[in-house]
Order: C-alpha cells, then sequence, then structure tokens
C-alpha cells in the first residue's frame, strides 16, 4: 500500500527537478522549473484561481452537506427516502458523463437558460459555460454526497437527547444549533471540507469540460504543458505544487478538527 503512493510520487518528484527538452530528458538536476513557474504571473494567477473555487466547493459542500444531513438524520419525513436517492444517485454514473449533463444544461440554448429567459429573469441567455460559476457548479454536484455522508455520520453520534435538553432549558432551535449540535459536529465538518477541497484541487473533468478551455486550473495546466507545450519538467513542477497544496492543507484542517474535538471532550 505503501509502495503504491510513494513509488509514483517519488518519480513525480524527480521529474520537477529534471531537465527536459520535451518529453526527453536531457540535463542534471535543475530548479528551473519550479523558479519558472512561479516567476510566470500566469502561473500565479492559475494557482489562485484553483484554490479559491477549491475552497468555495469545499464550503459550498459543507454547508448544503450539513442541511441534507440534518434533514436525513432528524427528520421523520418519508421524504427521506427519495432525498436520500437524489444525493446518492452522482454515485451511479461517472463524473464524465455527469459533467456533460451539466454541458447540456448549461448550454445557451440549454435548460437553465431556457427556464430563465421564460421567467423573464433574463433578456438574453447567460454565457454559463465557459466560466467559473458553471465549474464551481458542476464539481459541487460531484462531490456534495461525500459531504452529505461525513456530516451524517457525525450528526449520528450526537445523543439527540442534549437537543431535547437544551430546547426544555428554553433554548430556541437556532440557539441550540449552535451552541449544542455545532460544536460537537465540527470535526466532522472540517474532515468534509477538507475532503471536498483536496479532490476540487486535482480535478480535472469538471475544469476541462465546463470550463470551456477559457477556466484554467492547475489540472488543466498539467494537461496542456504535457500534451500541447511538451513542458514535461514544469508539468512535473505543477503536481508537485498541487500535491504540496493539498497536503499542507489537509494536514492543517485535520489538526484543527482534533483540536476542535479536543476542546469538545
Amino acid at each position: 500500500m505503501l509502495a503504491t503512493f510513494a513509488i509514483p510520487t517519488a518519480i513525480l518528484l524527480a521529474s520537477s527537478v529534471l531537465t527536459y527538452d520535451g518529453a526527453e530528458l536531457t540535463g542534471p538536476l535543475t530548479g528551473a522549473n519550479y523558479a519558472d513557474l512561479f516567476r510566470n504571473s500566469y502561473f500565479r494567477s492559475v494557482l489562485w484561481d484553483t484554490v479559491w473555487m477549491s475552497a468555495t466547493v469545499g464550503g459550498a459542500c459543507m454547508t448544503a452537506g450539513l442541511l441534507v444531513a440534518h434533514f436525513l438524520v432528524r427528520s421523520r419525513s418519508r421524504l427521506r427516502t427519495l432525498v436520500l436517492l437524489i444525493v446518492i444517485s452522482p454515485l451511479v454514473s461517472s463524473v464524465v458523463v455527469r459533467t456533460y449533463g451539466w454541458l447540456v444544461l448549461l448550454q445557451d440554448d440549454g435548460l437553465v437558460n431556457k427556464v430563465l429567459l421564460t421567467a423573464g429573469l433574463i433578456d438574453s441567455p447567460l454565457p454559463l459555460v465557459g466560466s467559473r460559476f458553471a465549474v464551481i457548479l458542476g464539481l459541487v454536484h460531484v462531490l456534495l454526497p461525500y459531504a452529505v455522508f461525513t456530516a451524517m455520520s457525525s450528526l449520528q453520534s450526537v445523543d439527540p437527547s442534549l437537543e431535547l435538553a437544551s430546547r426544555d432549558l428554553g433554548a430556541g432551535p437556532v440557539t441550540t444549533f449552535f451552541r449544542i449540535t455545532l460544536p460537537l459536529i465540527r470535526p466532522g465538518l472540517i474532515a468534509g471540507f477538507t475532503l471536498t477541497f483536496a479532490i476540487s484541487l486535482g480535478a480535472y473533468a469538471s475544469a476541462a469540460v465546463l470550463g470551456g478551455g477559457r477556466v484554467q486550473t492547475l489540472a488543466t495546466l498539467v494537461r496542456d504543458r504535457m500534451v500541447v507545450s511538451l513542458e514535461w519538467g514544469q508539468a512535473a513542477a505543477i503536481s508537485v505544487v498541487i500535491l504540496v497544496i493539498g497536503a499542507v492543507t489537509v494536514s492543517a484542517l485535520l489538526l484543527a478538527g482534533r483540536r476542535s474535538q479536543a476542546g469538545v471532550g
């Protein structure tokens, strides 16, 4: 298990500090791949776009996931089964299929624009495909089930009698949620955000398809460096940047989750 992760990572790290002429290894170790990247203002812009879009996806998934999970765990509605099926449904098809589904819906003549035009909310179709909004929406749809299941696991571990006791003592539902429930499930929410953020950071299909070539992320930039410009050294360096950002963020958030759990305990 360790070898299957360590060996490819070692190869990636080595490739990022080697000299390439196209796809051919030509020279000794060098730090030029990283230096050229961070001197490039375009790369810094793509890096920032990737990070903030991933954080937005993580925040949206965490928020929506908590609302859906709270309904599934605490509600006695007959709609629970239907909602659970809707949550699970994205997992029964591939990411590519789901992404192309959103591409059809978000086209100028797609369902979303037709509904907005019919309702009189817009005068002309919105250019949704090729926007950051489309990429974020596609990623949220793909990753929302993970956030829901993480939040459900946390909520199921909270004794409902604690919330009932809070209500009996005069606290309203909002106060009970923020003073009792939220502190107890915070580690699970942090874990859900961490998971969705880390996956978004390296997601390729949604950015490539829904971005329409106008929205670049680190993942699509790796593909361009590998296939279009044949700068394999820089492609490896970008991949290492994705790996480092993900590892640092995951470590920091997991540490925050443990401290939060310790504080609650």
